[in-house]
């Protein structure tokens, strides 16, 4: 498994070579690279975040493999972070637009992923006002899934001809639009609405805390099969905060690096090995208390002493598969 980060999540913006000679300094070897337009221009790029996905698709991909095997680092993902269900119409058609350059930029460079928001045309609230039930007129649930069914059945086709996977980042908040990916129910709206394989999760268990949701281990052996992606990130509760704030409060959570807040990344990554994942966990820092590099450092290094039980796990997953194979063809265990 890798141990990769996102390239503008709590790290300074600096130009990609000197993020790479930067994460190979700090014992780091695989990014989750963040492009398109919602980051910024870096120091004096001409295009946005951290890759000129045009000049790769004009030029061809060579220069960045070079620069990529000169500080033996790879690329894990490519991760736009679009609300493709954005309602104005340009801005609409300008991030699709983006979205499949970034599909065609991972075929160039043969990276497996992208990682997105699915999105939110009605903000981040779409399920209406709290309990007053799925029929009041406040919710826009039911036309958020119609949304995206339109958008991404194309999107998926697209994806899946060229061999690519989109995973959903899970956060609620969808970076400020609200993301209709954010919980198991929809998960499974958007797969029946959508069923392409293309279409998986970029699977963030932080959120999941402060949403309340729990029994995270289980829920990642639920969604294996689509677990395309794993964020490693945590988050830690302010319980006076909460006390005196109530859910719709805010600031009674926060992020946290992982080993720093309530999530048990044991149990994780036991379940991840249970099923069979050996794909990339990136590191998002957005921990208020380490940012930079120095934290997604620590982060990596508080992952790799948890590894062994991880591969403890499989290696058992793996004993239970070869029995039942044995047993299905009628044979003993030895």
């Amino acid at each position: 498994m890798k141990i990769a980060f996102a390239s503008l999540v709590g790290v300074e913006p600096v130009p990609f070579p000197t993020l790479l000679a930067r994460a190979k300094a700090a014992g780091l070897d695989a990014i989750e690279v963040n492009v398109g337009p919602t980051f910024p221009r870096i120091a004096d790029a001409p295009y946005p975040g951290h890759l000129d996905l045009a000049a790769i698709l004009r030029d061809g991909p060579e220069q960045v493999r070079e620069m990529l095997a000169a500080h033996g680092v790879t690329i894990t993902s490519l991760a736009p972070m679009l609300n493709l269900l954005a309602p104005d119409p340009a801005l609409h058609e300008e991030r699709i637009t983006a979205f499949r350059q970034t599909i065609d930029a991972c075929v160039a460079l043969g990276v497996p992923t992208v990682v997105t928001y699915g999105g939110s045309a009605f903000g981040m609230h779409f399920y209406g006002l709290p309990g007053v039930g799925p029929d009041h007129p406040s919710s826009h649930l039911s036309e958020n899934i119609a949304i995206f069914k339109t958008v991404f059945t194309p999107l998926a086709d697209y994806a899946e001809a060229r061999g690519v996977r989109i995973a959903f980042e899970t956060a609620a908040r969808g970076g400020g639009h609200g993301n209709v990916a954010h919980s198991p129910a929809l998960w499974e709206m958007l797969f029946d609405a959508v069923p392409s394989p293309a279409l998986g999760l970029s699977f963030d268990p932080s959120h999941l805390i402060w949403l309340q949701i729990p029994h995270i281990p289980d829920l990642i052996r639920h969604y294996g099969s689509r677990i395309y992606h794993f964020d490693a990130k945590d988050t830690e509760i302010l319980p006076a905060v909460l006390a005196r704030q109530g859910i719709l409060g805010s600031g009674w959570w926060r992020y946290r690096l992982p080993g720093l807040g309530a999530l048990d990344w044991r149990a994780i990554l036991s379940a991840l090995g249970d099923i069979g994942y050996d794909d990339v966990i990136s590191i998002e820092n957005e921990d208020p208390l380490f940012l930079g590099l120095d934290g997604v450092a620590w982060a990596a290094n508080y992952l790799r002493g948890i590894f062994p039980l991880y591969n403890d796990t499989r290696k058992d997953a793996e004993k239970g598969d070869e029995h039942r194979d044995r047993r299905e063809h009628g044979e003993e265990y030895e």
